[in-house]
């Protein structure tokens, strides 16, 4: 039982050192798996940073953490307690909340493609921004060592202030599973609200620490295609799960 402490502990430490120097309020910058496992809890953070050459964007970033768990062999639960954005003139401000939920739709390889959906309802903390809500659906294909996720996602606000308009974004990842430790590849995003497209180098992999416990990882270094979208993003994830 040591040992299994051991690990659990370090890792909320990481997470104090990452929340003090990172911070979110939209941080789309990630891929869904429609894959849950029954039982497994998580602890997470992520954030994004912006470099860019223009004052306005650069240094704009995010950073959030979230406790989830994952109810039924179809449903996972994931709560975003802390939502932080850092923003060149307003500085750093919480946004708000989001629960999240994740649907596995079918077993892994039932169909051609392995469906999931999602759907979450976002609580904003700023002074005129809306609630609002996310939902799409969530695919997963794996060829080999080859593995590729789509998720195709619309937004919409809803109460005060919100426009009553349908947002649409989406994002894919294609790794190259040398081992489950190691996973190169790449990821992409099209986000035509913000006027963003970006894609660039990703890196990822889940390391096992034992009883059952694991550390996921993922980072990706994103360039933008378009005029709109910063130059370079920087992204990091890291997620302890455990039974």
């Amino acid at each position: 039982m040591g040992a299994l402490r051991a690990p659990r502990g370090g890792f909320f430490a990481a997470i104090l050192v990452f929340a003090a120097l990172a911070a979110r309020a939209d941080d789309d910058f990630i891929v869904y798996s429609p894959h849950v496992a029954q039982g497994q809890s998580e602890v997470e953070v992520r954030g994004y940073t912006y470099q860019d050459p223009r004052n306005g964007l650069n240094g704009m970033g995010a950073f959030e953490t979230a406790v989830a768990h994952t109810f039924t062999s179809w449903w996972k639960a994931e709560l975003y307690t802390t939502e932080y954005t850092r923003d060149p003139v307003l500085g750093t401000h919480l946004s708000g909340q989001e629960l999240e939920n994740i649907f596995q739709l079918a077993e892994a390889g039932e169909y051609w493609v392995d469906p999931g959906f999602l759907a979450s309802y976002i609580h904003s903390h700023q002074p005129g921004v809306p609630d609002g809500t996310e939902f799409g659906p969530l695919l997963e294909k794996q060829v080999g060592p080859l593995l590729q996720r789509l998720n195709l996602i619309w937004q919409k606000d809803f109460g005060g202030n919100a426009n009553g308009k349908y947002n649409f974004r989406s994002a894919y990842s294609l790794g190259y599973q040398i081992n489950t430790s190691v996973v190169p590849g790449l990821e992409a995003y099209y986000r035509p609200t913000d006027d963003a497209h970006q894609i660039g180098p990703a890196f990822s992999g889940e390391l096992p620490l034992g009883h059952g416990d694991e550390l996921e990882y993922s980072t990706a270094l994103l360039y933008g295609v378009n005029r709109g979208a910063p130059d370079r993003t920087v992204v990091m994830r890291v997620a302890y799960e455990f039974f």
